[in-house]
């Protein structure tokens, strides 16, 4: 996850030109002694930062909500500033093109977010980073099947196996439709190239596409890539990245 991509691809979810309140919508992404290498979680800080209302003090570190990722292969840079929109689709990834928000990913995050999720520690750092790492997996897992080296596997994955105990697996793998008041936080750079997507906790179960309206674009971009450690292979639990 340290070299760029350059493809073309279509992107049915917006139109081809961009509102000017767009840009005002901002949000910064860094990581967190408990980030689980290059996963979440991740702090995000955004302006305005009406989401915080929606979280639980144990998923708000400082001015930010902590957050995960949906997608393994397009990624951004911490510390840096990028504009946002909301939806229920992910875009950005080079294989699979735009996907639906999953209910089980949106199920987790929802429990996540209000601090409910069971045997997840938000006391203990280390173990805290262990849990981090367990949810990202499940959260990629939903989306598509999603995996990343040194992550666990969803048959032995706590949260995976809670989210499909509940929902049932064709019910957790279907598209989230608003539900849970979770929505894709789709981050755009400067160029309004599409970057990493993240999940986030909107209130009244509303999904608001705030930058695109309907319509088609076609868009040409380089997938920013994450600039931490490389990535390693085997376990990565206790390990920062």
């Amino acid at each position: 996850m340290t070299t760029s991509i350059k493809l073309a691809a279509v992107v049915a979810i917006g139109m081809a030109s961009v509102s000017p309140s767009a840009m005002a919508n901002a949000v910064v992404l860094t990581q967190p002694p408990y980030s689980y290498d290059v996963g979440g979680e991740f702090n995000a800080v955004t302006s305005p930062d009406n989401f915080l209302p929606n979280y639980s003090p144990q998923a708000i570190v400082g001015n930010g909500f902590q957050t995960f990722c949906v997608e393994t292969r397009v990624d951004f840079y911490p510390t840096a500033t990028y504009s946002y929109t909301l939806s229920d689709v992910a875009v950005g990834d080079p294989v699979t093109g735009p996907v639906d928000l999953s209910k089980g990913a949106a199920f987790l995050y929802y429990q996540f977010a209000k601090g409910i999720l069971p045997g997840y520690d938000y006391t203990d750092p280390d173990t805290r980073k262990a849990d981090a790492g367990e949810l990202q997996s499940a959260l990629w897992w939903f989306q598509g099947g999603q995996t990343y080296g040194g992550y666990p596997d969803p048959i032995t994955d706590p949260f995976y196996i809670y989210a499909v105990d509940t929902l049932g697996l064709q019910n957790a793998d279907a598209p989230n439709n608003g539900a849970y008041g979770v929505d894709v936080l789709q981050m755009w750079s400067g160029d309004l190239q599409p970057a990493q997507n993240q999940l986030v906790l909107v209130p009244d179960n509303t999904s608001t596409l705030l930058l695109l309206g309907a319509g088609l674009g076609v868009v040409m971009w380089t997938a920013p890539r994450l600039r931490t450690a490389p990535a390693r292979r085997g376990a990565r639990r206790g390990r920062q990245s």
